[in-house]
């Protein structure tokens, strides 16, 4: 353990036990590798305002809730940064911060919820070490920390949604009248009218490269962008690329091209703000990388029942288009779900929306794709690529976003609340588990080249 922790806990007396963990694991598998339910396992979310900082102990499966620590610290508190706030737990590997921050000097408030379990768990510091106090020890060394209910536990979370229950959500968020919101032309900007131009070329059967050059063309930074895109080291032209056209016949292709296009016309209409867990910069990144990685996936299904490509592809890139919606016309409520988004890393988005908001990002984006007339396969990839139970006509679309975000979590990337690949999804889609970590294996050699890719697009 850390040497201060150490220290401190000498110093007090404290009686524990240590128990190895895998190194740097995150809070589920610690939880499952000592066989213990995760609400036993105390995790710390550094917060600070103008008068300073203070950390919240919290069970590490629940969701910290900043109305509670309003309410019990009378401060507006703000999550700090990972790199700022490791500066103050010396000693420590960086984000492996003990529960017991007033050992490094925080001034604290715990979550009284950890004190229903008979032994508290915490991190020690160095990544590969679980300590394991008594209830009454751990309470015992809270000290005069405050100690209320600042979380909100999985089970008030979780559900999962159905099709017939849409409108019982909207019903729940009247104040905010979010449906009619996103359906008014004055809150939102129309369909880009170069993106129409590339839905007509998609329902022309005789369109050509040249045609798709030619309409790709009156928009010289999507133009540019393409282009780019030809000349990544990802696809590997080692020839010059003189024009549009060459690019999409050598080099993309007519519909990598055609869904590319949308997606950036289409991305590129909302005003969203470039940082935090939901700007612009993480939109895109995963947009990317989910879009390739599940194009991979699909070429791994069987012939028979393999989906159209660049459908797959543009439903990877647009499957999390709610988050830049919700930006654009809530930006209140889009910087108050950053916010939790931060202090809850291990919740998955949509439930924290749920609770913060009571409607999705999902439910959101495909309000808008379907008042632009978007493809029903892609309206049913963005508002369904969460939830594994869903089955209809399309769900081969969100499965296959679905299991791309799983394995894209295993990397670190993404909004998926964990990255377990459910093996009905898998069946259904005909691909093995070992093909498809096989394609994240393939993705991690590339990932480097298809982030600057990515990050071009934020511009």
């Amino acid at each position: 353990m850390s040497a201060r922790l150490k220290q401190w806990l000498k110093d007090a007396s404290a009686e524990f036990a240590s128990i190895a963990c895998p190194e740097h694991s995150d809070p589920a598998s610690i939880a499952s590798h000592l066989n213990i339910p995760p609400s036993a396992l105390a995790r710390v979310v550094p917060l600070r305002d103008n008068n300073g900082r203070i950390a919240a102990i919290i069970p590490a499966d629940h969701m910290l809730d900043f109305n509670a620590i309003k309410q019990h610290c009378l401060r507006d508190l703000d999550v700090m940064s990972a790199s700022d706030a490791d500066k103050y737990f010396s000693g420590c590997v960086p984000s492996c911060r003990p529960a017991f921050a007033m050992a490094y000097g925080w001034p604290c408030i715990a979550d009284v919820q950890l004190l229903d379990n008979d032994d508290i768990y915490i991190e020690a510091g160095n990544g590969r070490e679980i300590l394991r106090f008594s209830k009454a020890e751990f309470g015992r060394l809270l000290g005069d920390a405050l100690q209320s209910t600042i979380s909100v536990s999985p089970q008030t979370l979780t559900g999962v949604a159905t099709p017939s229950q849409d409108n019982e959500v909207i019903s729940h968020f009247l104040p905010m009248r979010f449906k009619n919101r996103v359906q008014e032309t004055f809150d939102l900007p129309p369909m880009p009218e170069i993106a129409q131009e590339i839905m007509m070329l998609r329902a022309d059967p005789n369109a050509s490269a040249r045609d798709l050059a030619t309409v790709v063309s009156k928009d010289p930074s999507l133009a540019a962008q393409i282009m780019s895109w030809a000349n990544s080291p990802y696809y590997g032209y080692a020839g010059r690329i003189p024009s549009l056209e060459m690019a999409i016949m050598r080099v993309l292709g007519f519909e990598m091209v055609l869904n590319l296009s949308l997606g950036i016309a289409v991305g590129r209409s909302l005003n969203v703000p470039r940082e935090g867990p939901l700007g612009l910069k993480a939109f895109w990144t995963q947009a990317v990388l989910c879009a390739v990685l599940a194009e991979r996936l699909c070429q791994r299904m069987p012939s028979k029942i393999r989906p159209q490509r660049g459908m797959v592809y543009l439903s990877g890139l647009l499957h999390n288009f709610g988050h830049l919606l919700l930006g654009h016309v809530f930006p209140p409520q889009f910087y108050l779900v950053n916010r939790y988004v931060e202090a809850n890393p291990s919740i998955a988005v949509d439930v924290i929306e749920k609770y913060v908001l009571g409607v999705s990002h999902e439910e959101i984006g495909a309000w808008l794709m379907q008042a632009w007339q978007m493809p029903e396969e892609l309206v049913t990839a963005v508002r369904w690529h969460h939830q594994e139970e869903f089955t209809s006509p399309f769900a081969i679309y969100s499965n296959i976003v679905l299991i791309a975000n799983r394995l894209l979590k295993r990397i670190g990337v993404g909004d998926e609340g964990n990255g377990a690949l459910p093996a009905a999804v898998l069946a259904s889609l005909k691909i093995e588990a070992a093909d498809a970590e096989a394609e994240l294996q393939m993705l991690q050699e590339n990932q480097h080249d298809l982030t600057m890719i990515s990050q071009k697009l934020v511009a």
